[in-house]
């Protein structure tokens, strides 16, 4: 498909690029024809009531020549008789060769026209004594014409094989998000069928124990129903989560409900209610610094739900009897949130992979949850107008840190 949108955009490209260039090399054509038939048609009309002697000036202290094309005249009085007025540059064969010329001109309808047999151009004029014919050589006309058509189509030929090479560039630039954008949505459902693979090879293989069961074994039916509503219950989150990514993807789906939210509060729920999951896991919260009166522009129920995915992954990956902390503060027009927690540091190469969706890594892989948790935070911040992102120090701690900005109306207050 990528393969294709790219041909389709360099076809569509050089379809209109090849359309204007062949509009701009037919306009050259023509204007360069038209000058050349102009010029003959000025030296026809200038020397053709001419004597050899009117059509030289003496400029300067020298003569100068104001007829740039080679040309010749010729007078025909009333018995026919064809007499070699003026010429410059132009060499008769014979007289023969001029009577053919002149009879050939006579033979066109119009009085100024083309011999293309001869490669002349000529003008014809009634006189009181006969007519009157001016001759231009018109072959370098047609070289010059044809040498602009062989250096015009030339240069538009190179103009196109650069446009082409461009397009192909242009291309490759143009698809590039939308090919990245494909193997995400392709890597996203492969990880989303094998994560919804395991339980609904649970529900699977529990419920054709259901279905054979042949009544002795009397607990387990029960047991088999608890399976069967464990891996559902996990089926249901996987799922609730993939909708919410859904929805933030959807553009300004998040922004209509925007009101503004104490933070402050916000956070120090999120921490109690956590407290009691962290003293069972043997972690503990250290004194933090939540400042108070902090508001800010959002969903609610997103902004709790960003801080209790935050808060989960500080419990989950602290270290056994480790510490963990929770400060809020302003800073500018902005506020910080962050949640550090003391284990083991974080590679730096996965301080932004931690982010993707469904990314574990391998001190994870025990860990319950479908690594989705801060990639749904992420995205939760960038829906605000804000970043999240992770720090491992030297110092034993690693933080989660998000920056949002403040509501216009947020006040002032003294930090607890």
């Amino acid at each position: 498909m990528i393969r294709q949108l790219r041909r389709k955009f360099v076809l569509i490209n050089m379809a209109l690029v090849t359309a204007l260039m062949a509009v701009i090399c037919l306009l050259l054509i023509l204007s360069a024809a038209g000058n050349l038939q102009a010029d003959s048609m000025a030296v026809l009309e200038r020397v053709i009531d001419e004597t050899e002697l009117s059509v030289w000036m003496f400029e300067r202290g020298r003569w100068r020549d104001e007829v740039s094309l080679p040309y010749f005249t010729v007078a025909i009085n009333l018995m026919g008789d064809v007499v070699v007025t003026s010429g410059q540059s132009y060499t008769l064969e014979s007289e023969e060769a001029l009577a053919e010329i002149v009879a050939a001109s006579f033979a066109q309808p119009q009085q100024s026209g083309f011999l293309e047999e001869y490669g002349l151009a000529y003008l014809r004029k009634e006189s009181g004594f006969g007519w009157r014919v001016a001759f231009v050589d018109n072959s370098y006309a047609v070289s010059s014409l044809r040498s602009t058509i062989w250096n015009t189509v030339t240069v538009g030929l190179a103009a196109l094989v650069a446009f082409l090479l461009v397009s192909v560039l242009l291309a490759r630039w143009a698809v590039r998000p939308v090919e990245r954008s494909w193997q995400q949505q392709r890597q996203f459902v492969a990880d989303a069928s094998h994560e919804l693979k395991t339980p609904l090879t649970i529900i699977l293989s529990n419920a054709g124990l259901l279905q054979s069961w042949d009544g002795e074994d009397r607990a387990g039916p029960d047991r088999w129903a608890e399976n069967i509503s464990a891996a559902g219950g996990q089926m249901r989150e996987l799922v609730e989560q993939l909708l919410l990514l859904a929805r933030s993807d959807s553009d300004g789906a998040a922004r209509q409900s925007f009101a503004p939210v104490d933070l402050s509060d916000l956070v120090e729920s999120a921490v109690l209610l956590f407290e009691p999951v962290a003293f069972e896991a043997g972690r503990r919260f250290a004194p933090g610094e939540v400042e108070r009166g902090i508001t800010v522009s959002g969903d609610a129920a997103r902004l709790q739900r960003l801080a209790g995915v935050l808060l989960d992954n500080a419990v989950k990956y602290a270290s056994p009897g480790g510490q963990i902390r929770v400060t809020l503060r302003r800073e500018g027009r902005r506020c910080v949130l962050v949640v550090a927690n003391e284990g083991e540091p974080i590679p730096a190469e996965e301080l932004e992979a931690i982010f993707r969706r469904f990314y574990r890594s391998d001190r994870s892989r025990s860990s319950p949850g479908f690594g989705l948790g801060l990639a749904i935070a992420r995205t939760i911040a960038g829906e605000h107008g804000g970043r999240l992102w992770a720090s491992s120090g030297g110092d034993g701690w690693n933080r989660f840190t998000c920056a949002l900005p403040l509501a216009r109306e947020g006040r002032q207050s003294a930090p607890r």
